[in-house]
C-alpha cells in the first residue's frame, strides 16, 4: 500500500515534513563537516610532511660539503631521533634509485611513482596518498635536493594515516549514532509543538461541530494575540453572523409568506361557506365572486413578487441591457400615473429638469416596473386631492429620478427596514389599500441590479421623497442580477 500522507492528520503532516528537513539538513552539515575534517587533518598532514623535508633536505646539504657518496645513512638516522619524529624518510639519488632510509620502514621502501618523479625533475614537489605491501596506508611527498640550481637527490617523507583516518572513523561513527538519536528527540519535540500550536484549530473544530441551526448566535472565543488563528476565528465568527441573518431571513419569509396567503385563503373560504349556506340570490352570489377574484389576484401578485425576488437572488433574471430612452420612459409612465391618479383626484405632474433627452444602459421592463411600483406607491398612499410628482435631472454621470408625494409621510425609524420583505409600516392600512409588502424590496433589487442607489427622505403627514440614481453607461460589470 503506497504511503499518502493526504490520509493522515495536519499534526502528523506538520512533524513528518519536519523530521523530513531536518534530516536533511543533518545529513548535508554532517557530510559538510565531515569533508572539513577530513581536509583539514591531510592539511596538517601535508605541512608537517614539509617541515620535516625542508629540515632533513638543509640538513643534507650541509653535510654534501664531503665529496658525493659520502652521505651516511647512520647521520641522517642520527639527524631524525634526534627530532623524535616518527615519519619514513627515504632519500633518492637523481635517477630514481634508492640512496638511503630511515630505520623504521624496516625491510620495506617507499614506493616511487612516475609522477613523482617528474615532478621532482621539474623542481616541484609532489603529495599522494600511497600504500606499502601490508595495507598500511602512508601520505607520501616527493621533493626535489636542488643544490646550485642543479637536481642532486630526491627525499621522500611519508607518514602514517591510520591516526588520522581513525580520528575520521570515530567522527563518521558519532554520526552514524547521535544523529539520529537527535532526530528521535526533535521528533518527538515537533510532535509536541505542532500539537501545541494547532490545539487552537481542534478547539475551533470542536466548537463549530457543537453549533447547529437551533443555535447560530453562538460565536467562537477570539484569542488576545492578533495572528491567524485570531483572523480564523473573526471569519468563522462573520460567518456564522451572516449565516444566522440569513436563517432569520428565511424564518421571517416563511412566516410573513404563510402569514400573507394564509389571510386571502382565510377570507375566500369564509366567504364561501357564508354564501353557500345564505346565499339567496344570483346578486349576492355575484358579489361574493368578485371578492375572491379580489382575494385570489391578491394572492397572484404576492406569488408573483415572490417568484420575482427568489430568482433575482439565484440569479436566474436576466438584465437585457440595451440603450433606454429615459424621458420616453418616463412619458409612458407618466400617462399610467394620471390614470393611477384620476380615481382619488391627485395631481400628478412630470418635471424633466434637463435640456435634451436622457439615455442610460439598461433593462427597459425592469426600470419601468421599479419606477411604476414607487408612483403607484406614491398615488396609493396619498390621500384624496394630493400630489404626487415625479422629476428627472441629471448629475454628472448619472440620472437622477425623484418620485416626491404628499402622502401620510412615514416615520425616520422605519428607514431601516423599509426595503424588507412584507415590512409595513401600517398593517390595516397596508391591508386596506391592498400592498402586498414586496414592492420596495422588487425597487431595491432593481436599482442594486443598475448599480444605483435610492435614498429615502419622509416626514409624517407631509409626504414622502425617493430618490434614485443611475449610472447612464449602465451596472458596471454586471450583465446579471
Amino acid at each position: 500500500m503506497a504511503f499518502c500522507l493526504c490520509s493522515r492528520s495536519i499534526r502528523f503532516r506538520l512533524t513528518f515534513w519536519y523530521v523530513v528537513t531536518l534530516a536533511a539538513i543533518l545529513a548535508a552539515s554532517g557530510s559538510y563537516w565531515y569533508w572539513t575534517l577530513s581536509r583539514n587533518l591531510q592539511g596538517h598532514v601535508d605541512e608537517k610532511l614539509l617541515l620535516v623535508a625542508e629540515d632533513v633536505i638543509s640538513f643534507h646539504l650541509l653535510d654534501r660539503h664531503a665529496p658525493s657518496g659520502s652521505f651516511s645513512c647512520r647521520e641522517l638516522e642520527d639527524f631524525i631521533r634526534s627530532h623524535n619524529w616518527s615519519e619514513f624518510v627515504q632519500f633518492l639519488n637523481e635517477q630514481g634509485n634508492i640512496a638511503c632510509y630511515s630505520s623504521n620502514l624496516k625491510d620495506g621502501f617507499l614506493p616511487t611513482s612516475a609522477e613523482a618523479l617528474r615532478a621532482a625533475r621539474n623542481n616541484r614537489h609532489h603529495f599522494e596518498t600511497v600504500f606499502l605491501a601490508q595495507g598500511k596506508p602512508l601520505r607520501l611527498l616527493t621533493y626535489p635536493v636542488i643544490s646550485e640550481g642543479h637536481l642532486v637527490d630526491i627525499v621522500q617523507v611519508a607518514q602514517d594515516l591510520e591516526p588520522m583516518l581513525k580520528t575520521l572513523h570515530e567522527h563518521r561513527l558519532s554520526l552514524t549514532i547521535y544523529s539520529p538519536l537527535l532526530l528521535l528527540i526533535l521528533s518527538v519535540g515537533g510532535w509536541f509543538v505542532s500539537g501545541r500550536t494547532l490545539l487552537p484549530v481542534v478547539q475551533i473544530t470542536r466548537a463549530v461541530r457543537r453549533i447547529s441551526a437551533e443555535n447560530l448566535s453562538q460565536r467562537l472565543p477570539v484569542e488576545e494575540c492578533r495572528d491567524e488563528i485570531s483572523d480564523l476565528q473573526e471569519t468563522f465568527n462573520s460567518m456564522l453572523e451572516r449565516l444566522e441573518d440569513s436563517f432569520n431571513k428565511v424564518r421571517q419569509f416563511t412566516a410573513d409568506a404563510s402569514h400573507e396567503l394564509r389571510t386571502p385563503l382565510a377570507i375566500l373560504k369564509g366567504e364561501t361557506e357564508v354564501t353557500l349556506r345564505w346565499a339567496r340570490d344570483a346578486d349576492e352570489l355575484r358579489r361574493t365572486l368578485e371578492s375572491n377574484m379580489e382575494e385570489i389576484d391578491r394572492m397572484g401578485r404576492i406569488i408573483e413578487d415572490l417568484l420575482a425576488l427568489a430568482k433575482s437572488e439565484a440569479g436566474e433574471i436576466p438584465l437585457g441591457l440595451a440603450d433606454v430612452n429615459l424621458s420616453d420612459l418616463l412619458q409612458d409612465l407618466y400617462l399610467q400615473g394620471k390614470t393611477l391618479a384620476e380615481p382619488k383626484s391627485i395631481e400628478f405632474n412630470l418635471h424633466l429638469q434637463v435640456d435634451r433627452e436622457i439615455h442610460l444602459r439598461g433593462d427597459q421592463l425592469q426600470l419601468h416596473r421599479m419606477l411604476l411600483n414607487l408612483v403607484s406607491n406614491g398615488v396609493k398612499y396619498t390621500p384624496a386631492g394630493g400630489r404626487v410628482e415625479v422629476f428627472l435631472a441629471t448629475t454628472g454621470d448619472k440620472a437622477q429620478i425623484r418620485v416626491v408625494d404628499t402622502g401620510f409621510g412615514i416615520a425616520e425609524e422605519h428607514f431601516p427596514h423599509l426595503f424588507d420583505r412584507f415590512y409595513r409600516i401600517d398593517e390595516a392600512r397596508n391591508r386596506d389599500i391592498g400592498g402586498s409588502g414586496l414592492g420596495l424590496s422588487i425597487v431595491k433589487w432593481i436599482v442594486d441590479a443598475h448599480g444605483g442607489t435610492i435614498e429615502v427622505k419622509s416626514e409624517l403627514n407631509k409626504g414622502s421623497e425617493f430618490t434614485v440614481t443611475l449610472p447612464l453607461g449602465g451596472p458596471p460589470n454586471r450583465s446579471d442580477v
